[in-house]
């Protein structure tokens, strides 16, 4: 019987505990940076918003039309504040979703290695009575492999035009 392959079973599944914690990691490490991101926008609406309210009550006592005047630039300002932000969130989602990208890709390539070695493993020294078993799962690998890399290649060429449709939303219109 063949040792080798439960050790590199163990090994691989080990592999991808790490990866998924590495994912949590990585996925949380974003949602600190938004979290980040809104504490900093909350603080900061408020002591603009109470700078506003203090400026307008001392505007609308002296001059009503001052008062328009402030609230027009502040409507104005408003949207610049939101399209800055939702870069910054563009940002923030645009790299989480890079590095998770990166490290999917090194998981399954690490993943593959270790189970083509498993089944060569295996295809090299079969238990007695299993060779024409170890031939299936070879051919089957083969063609699991060929699959997943022909699913892969279409979901990044999904991401990436996904991420290049959301890139052109996020950025403001030419006035024509």
């Amino acid at each position: 019987m063949n040792t080798q392959a439960p050790e590199q079973i163990v090994a691989a599944q080990k592999v991808g505990v790490e990866a998924l914690y590495g994912f949590f990691n990585t996925a949380l490490e974003g949602y600190e940076k938004l979290v980040a991101l809104n504490l900093q926008a909350a603080k900061a609406s408020i002591l603009e918003n109470e700078a506003v309210a203090s400026e307008a009550l001392a505007r609308s006592a002296k001059d009503p039309q001052s008062f328009f005047e402030l609230q027009s630039r502040q409507s104005q300002a408003t949207t610049t504040k939101a399209q800055a932000y939702w870069h910054h969130v563009n940002e923030i989602a645009t790299a989480t979703r890079s590095q998770l990208l990166a490290s999917s890709e090194k998981l399954v390539s690490e993943y593959v290695r270790e189970t083509q070695m498993v089944i060569d493993s295996l295809a090299k020294k079969p238990p007695v009575g299993s060779e024409a078993m170890t031939a299936f799962w070879s051919k089957g690998f083969g063609a699991m492999w060929d699959a997943g890399n022909a699913w892969h290649e279409q979901t990044k060429a999904v991401a990436k035009e996904a991420v290049d449709v959301i890139d052109k939303a996020g950025k403001p219109v030419a006035k024509v």
